[in-house]
């Protein structure tokens, strides 16, 4: 049975990903370090009280962690994510080859991978030294993200990259993938029985429902408010956001987006300009524990993203934490995301891109009695218990790593 375990991921605590409850579940059990970069996401400068020599190896509860240096993403030009990229990759490396070479040895190693794909190659350095066993939790499916963002265009370039993942495929023992229509593209590159469908889950203050209020308590309209919390981003098409607020500006609905991203600014200044923040409100980035205060003030929780296929494959994580809010949701979104949203009975699914249909729907659920718009968030809660709870998620963790 193994007993100690390597974590590597580009992002920790204090930033928001499911990997820190990944963590603490395994530390319940394994003595597990963590090995991740100095915390600079979404803002992209080092958080407050850490640096390149400040904290770098702070333990997180039970959880060892060990922060190596690098660049921060600054303003996420596409110069600085590379020298992000390539400094904390070239940290990794250095490190890896550093704890390969002593006699303490780990016996699992998971990568959790966002982006880029590159946080996967330093564990085969460490599996050529130790041979231990190898778990790749693959959120970010590439090349075909990085084809969706416009990012590499080149047909040579994206079938390299392929061939470069399949190899790296090829190098763990399990593939963990978000996502059912993942599954046969992870299946393509590795044997298929290595592959296993890992849903997200909701962190544990959502399912507790225990309401944090921030120490400076922010101003929150009241009516009806439709809210968005995560990563203002390229992916999260703020351009048809933007389109279906102009449609609804007459309207009594308010905005609220909670979060931070590279495209926040450029997106707020937009609204600015057309006159159109009387009724938009931004809260900026909070720490999880107080997102059940925010989705309690939601009349309907909202989420969308751009219309390419790889986004029509993806689940984002904040669906399963809008669901055990209780509060009707909708989705600017195809495929995947919105097939649970039908199946769950828990709000309205529209196509990404159509900013139209999406004003529709935010008019015709305003005009819905209080009574049904509780109905569909109800339906949603039941629908996360049944199919995404975190303990199915740690239970299926810890038989992978002790079978």
């Amino acid at each position: 049975m193994a007993r100690r375990i390597l974590i590597y991921t580009n992002h920790f605590f204090p930033e928001n990903f499911k990997v820190n409850e990944v963590a603490d579940w395994l530390a319940e059990k394994y003595e597990v370090l963590v090995v991740t970069g100095i915390p600079n996401y979404p803002s992209g400068i080092f958080y407050e009280n850490y640096g390149l020599f400040k904290n770098n190896r702070l333990k997180h509860g039970k959880v060892n962690v060990m922060r190596l240096p690098l660049i921060p993403r600054g303003s996420g030009s596409k110069f600085r994510l590379v020298l992000n990229y390539l400094s904390y990759f070239l940290s990794a490396v250095f490190y890896t080859v550093f704890i390969a070479l002593q006699k303490r040895r780990f016996d699992t190693l998971i990568v959790h991978h966002t982006s880029p794909i590159s946080i996967a190659l330093p564990p085969i350095i460490y599996k050529f030294f130790r041979q231990p066993r190898m778990i790749l939790w693959d959120l970010d499916m590439w090349p075909d993200t990085l084809k969706a963002m416009g990012m590499i265009k080149s047909p040579l370039m994206l079938q390299a990259t392929e061939k470069a993942v399949t190899w790296i495929y090829k190098k763990y023992d399990y593939v963990l993938v978000g996502s059912k229509s993942f599954e046969s593209k992870a299946r393509k590159r590795t044997h298929p029985d290595r592959v296993h469908y890992f849903p997200n889950w909701a962190e544990q203050v959502f399912q507790d429902q225990h309401f944090v209020i921030p120490s400076q308590e922010p101003y929150i309209p009241v009516g009806f408010n439709i809210m968005y919390a995560g990563n203002i981003g390229e992916a999260q098409d703020f351009e048809n956001v933007y389109r279906a607020i102009e449609i609804l500006k007459g309207e009594d609905i308010n905005w609220l987006f909670v979060g931070d991203g590279r495209n926040r600014k450029q997106f707020e200044n937009r609204l600015e300009k057309a006159n159109l923040l009387s009724k938009v409100y931004f809260f900026g980035s909070y720490n999880v524990k107080y997102m059940p205060y925010f989705f309690d003030k939601a009349s309907v929780l909202f989420f969308s993203l751009k219309n390419e296929e790889i986004f029509s494959k993806t689940v984002p994580a904040k669906l399963q934490a809008y669901m055990t809010s209780g509060r009707p949701i909708v989705g600017m979104i195809s495929g995947e995301g919105a097939a649970i949203i039908n199946q769950a009975k828990c709000g309205v699914a529209v196509d990404s891109g159509d900013f139209s249909s999406l004003a529709s729907t935010i008019l015709n659920l305003r005009k819905m009695e209080p009574g049904e718009l509780r109905i569909l968030g109800r339906n949603g809660k039941s629908y996360y218990e049944l199919n995404f709870s975190s303990a199915n998620r740690k239970n299926e963790l810890l038989k992978l790593i002790d079978q």
